[in-house]
């Protein structure tokens, strides 16, 4: 009778503990399945395994590795690491981790480290979404050395039905593919003189029940896009399927487009009107496939780069023609810290320029700027600056001085 009331008493202790566990498990997943489900589309490990993963290694984001270096996965320094480092005990004391700018950039590394491994490469050849074979596959190739790695990674996905979103991600993997392959079969190839029309040369408008300026690039219908669309909006204002408009410009459901970007209103073309471009620093292979109205898979197939991989600022991106020596490149972890430090930037400049432009009635257009952001701006209106300035369409570009007060 008394070892049973001992374990009663034993229990009722433990339930606080487990329902704070439960509580902390549950707000993680909830914080992070999407970047989960975006990675799994983006490389094609199953969100189960990622977040499982996370929830494990970082402590549902407590551990202090996590807290102090957004490292949730204990990603450890390597020699190719060049980022800023921290320090603390694990297999050995005093050992190098990885530290990331926000918890998004360490999800992405995480996955680019499985990609880039050749002891990890069997792990992609197996069925979406398997993920007793994944964490059994992980553990077999030496990820951890913890013997009961793989069964607490079952056990999390399993109790926490984490399988779910490998669903959402798979499904949303399949109507991206599906939808290329239909655009693939109904294009005919292009050769180098089919017909293409520059956004500068000819800004045509063409037929539509919306009144948003359209142009060609490429010899595809877009628009540009007026702060950052949901590509939902835009299905609906041109009556184009939602999936496509996703499809047409190479986003994932729940992307937004970037302000002043094209929006492609049909598929893009296999090849661009000019045969090469330079990168420029903050640049994805996505940003020029927007630039030049060429798909993004012709442009990391033509150009011999993974799709995990982005193009170094400086070297040239061949638009055309296949070629025979890939670009150097960076990871896509790298490549979003670039984008950080470029926002920051950005916003410091901003934030000292913005008194003098407040001050003056003209404004000289910045190379990313458009009416609506340059609206945005001076607290007017795109109707009203293109009043001013006897505009008789949106077109801009850089180096034009505008009227923005009167």
């Amino acid at each position: 009778m008394k070892n049973v009331l001992m374990l009663i008493i034993g229990t009722l202790f433990l339930l606080p503990a487990y329902g704070q566990q439960k509580e902390g498990i549950l707000n993680y997943v909830a914080q992070y399945k999407d970047v989960a489900i975006e990675e799994m589309v983006r490389t094609g490990i199953p969100a189960s395994i990622t977040l499982a993963q996370g929830i494990l290694e970082s402590g549902c984001g407590q551990s202090d590795l996590s807290v102090k270096a957004n490292n949730h996965f204990g990603i450890k320094c390597k020699e190719e690491w060049s980022g800023k480092r921290f320090y603390q005990d694990d297999d050995a004391p005093n050992e190098c981790f990885r530290v990331y700018a926000n918890a998004r950039e360490s999800y992405a590394d995480h996955s680019d480290f499985l990609l880039t491994r050749s002891r990890y490469a069997e792990l992609f050849k197996l069925p979406a979404g398997d993920y007793k074979s994944w964490a059994y596959g992980l553990k077999a190739a030496g990820y951890a050395t913890n013997p009961q790695y793989a069964p607490k990674l079952v056990n999390y996905i399993e109790t926490y039905s984490l399988h779910q979103y490998d669903e959402i991600g798979y499904a949303m993997m399949q109507k991206r593919e599906t939808l290329l392959t239909a655009e693939l079969e109904k294009e005919p190839i292009e050769n180098s003189s089919a017909e293409t029309v520059s956004t500068k040369t000819n800004p045509t408008k063409l037929k539509s029940n919306s009144t948003r300026e359209e142009f060609l690039v490429n010899g595809v219908r877009a628009i540009r896009a007026e702060g950052y669309e949901d590509p939902f909006a835009i299905a609906f204002e041109y009556n184009i399927d939602y999936v496509h408009v996703l499809s047409f410009n190479d986003l994932n459901s729940g992307d937004k487009f970037k302000d002043g970007e094209n929006i492609f209103l049909q598929p893009k073309k296999n090849r661009a009107e000019i045969n090469n471009y330079t990168v420029k620093e903050g640049e994805s292979v996505r940003d020029i496939s927007q630039k030049f109205g060429v798909k993004l898979k012709d442009l990391y197939y033509k150009n011999l780069i993974k799709p995990n991989e982005q193009v170094q600022a400086g070297e040239n991106v061949f638009l055309q023609e296949k070629r025979t020596l890939a670009p150097k490149t960076i990871s896509y972890a790298e490549y979003l810290k670039t984008v950080a430090h470029l926002n920051n930037v950005t916003k410091q400049n901003e934030t000292l320029s913005e008194t003098s432009i407040l001050n003056n009635s003209a404004y000289e257009v910045q190379q990313k700027d458009t009416l609506y952001s340059i609206a945005k701006k001076f607290n007017t209106t795109v109707d009203k600056i293109k009043e001013m300035n006897n505009m008789d369409n949106s077109s801009i570009r850089p180096g034009q001085t505008l009227v923005v007060s009167q």
